[in-house]
């Protein structure tokens, strides 16, 4: 992919999220001639993220709600399950399911996904306890309570052991997987750990500290819940 040497690549700035027909990444250098993109998605075997080098009509602005991603929509909380190469954001309903009891798929456009943490705990939201990483399978209103089903870790018999907490004993999380690249407010980051609390230990991306290494963050989950830019 080659343009004449005075083409200036101006439609898109470094660590700007993009999409391509590969799957979704981040703009991490621009030449002359071309944009150099890596992925988030998916990995080499040698567990590089893939480097891409585009022209301008291959990229497409998103979010930065990669998959993983909870996102609020017009259809309520939702987590972003894939993103097509036209850029659909294709995504599952926390908090409600179809008349069947199954789950809806949403096909969203961009300006329709917004990285936003809504208040409150509802059915279906991902939560941190002090006994680790689960989800509220149901709100009960009159014990005052939440019924959370813990995500890592099973009984004998394979269950997910049940737990019945007050909304304090429950820190709201994006529900983000570990080794997850997520958009913050420092730019783009790795997910390495999750702590009890709800602090999410992350290590920045694209840029390095005066030794060399790259910058360690201790956010909130609301770190993660920004506005969306407008494609």
């Amino acid at each position: 992919l080659t343009s004449s040497s005075n083409n200036v690549m101006t439609a898109f700035q470094i660590f700007e999220t993009v999409n391509t027909v590969y799957g979704p990444g981040y703009v991490s250098g621009i030449r002359e001639d071309c944009y150099v993109v890596k992925l988030v998605n998916w990995a080499l075997a040698q567990g590089q993220s893939p480097t891409l080098y585009l022209q301008t009509e291959a990229l497409s602005k998103v979010p930065g709600a990669f998959p993983g991603t909870t996102v609020s929509t017009s259809f309520g909380p939702a987590r972003i399950e894939k993103i097509r190469a036209d850029g659909v954001h294709i995504a599952k309903p926390i908090n409600w399911k179809l008349a069947n009891d199954t789950v809806a798929t949403l096909y969203l456009q961009p300006e329709m996904v917004k990285l936003a943490q809504t208040p409150g705990l509802e059915e279906g939201d991902e939560v941190m306890t002090v006994y680790g990483q689960g989800f509220v399978a149901k709100k009960r209103a009159q014990e005052g309570d939440y019924v959370v089903k813990l995500r890592h870790w099973a009984l004998a018999q394979g269950q997910s052991p049940t737990c019945y907490l007050q909304a304090s004993a429950c820190v709201k999380i994006p529900g983000l997987k570990i080794g997850s690249i997520a958009k913050t407010v420092w730019g783009l980051v790795k997910l390495q750990e999750i702590r009890r609390d709800g602090t999410h230990v992350c290590v920045g991306i694209h840029w390095a500290l005066a030794d060399g290494k790259p910058p360690t963050f201790y956010l909130a989950p609301e770190a993660f819940a920004l506005l969306s830019l407008k494609p």
